[in-house]
């Protein structure tokens, strides 16, 4: 099953509004997109200590820059940072859960300082993965639609850690090409990226 990607708009940023009823009240979630059941939307102030869990582990460790197991003020300032990206940018590191609301991990996009670049991640735990072995390949897939369909981009790369291998697979058969290996915001990465389709027309075409 592939990603929904829906196309009501506003002037921040694309996405839809679903409508829940919880308690007696109606409460609006943004969600950007569907994978079958998984649903990516913002993070909030009260994901702090999910993000922290989450990027504790050894696994969930290699999904970021950090050196170390994630402290509570790594995971304090990751939950800022995808706000502040949000409200800036219109997309960010989304939180990805299931239908019943089960914090799943994360997936979307990381602005890189250094390159003036945008970068496409995720973090999903291994019994995510193990119980739906092609979700990372469609929730990438999903992201790298809703980007250029959704932005002026020429082009999206994917900062991932060398000691990451499981990403980099699923990476590469999104159909991102490795462009090189250095340092980015102190973490050993290679770094793969894929052209929008106007940019690869252009491209062909010239």
């Amino acid at each position: 099953m592939s990603c929904l990607r829906v196309q009501e708009i506003s002037q921040i940023f694309t996405g839809w509004m679903k409508v829940t009823r919880q308690l007696g009240r109606t409460t609006v979630q943004t969600i950007f997109l569907e994978c079958g059941s998984v649903r990516l939307v913002p993070f909030s102030p009260s994901d702090i200590n999910l993000v922290k869990n989450l990027h504790s582990d050894p696994f969930g460790n290699r999904c970021t820059e950090f050196s170390t197991d994630c402290t509570i003020a790594d995971a304090t300032d990751f939950v800022r940072s995808a706000m502040q990206n949000q409200a800036d940018l219109g997309f960010a590191k989304w939180k990805a859960i299931a239908a019943d609301g089960r914090f799943l991990g994360w997936a979307g996009f990381t602005p890189i300082s250094e390159t003036s670049e945008i970068s496409l991640n995720y973090c999903l735990p291994n019994e995510v993965l193990e119980k739906d072995e092609s979700l990372a390949n469609r929730l990438c897939t999903g992201l790298v639609g809703w980007f250029f369909e959704n932005t002026y981009f020429s082009h999206l790369v994917a900062v991932i850690r060398t000691d990451n291998c499981a990403v980099r697979e699923v990476i590469q058969d999104t159909g991102f090409y490795h462009r090189e290996s250095k340092v980015i915001e102190g973490m050993q990465a290679d770094v793969f990226q894929m052209f929008s389709p106007s940019m690869q027309s252009y491209l062909m075409s010239a």
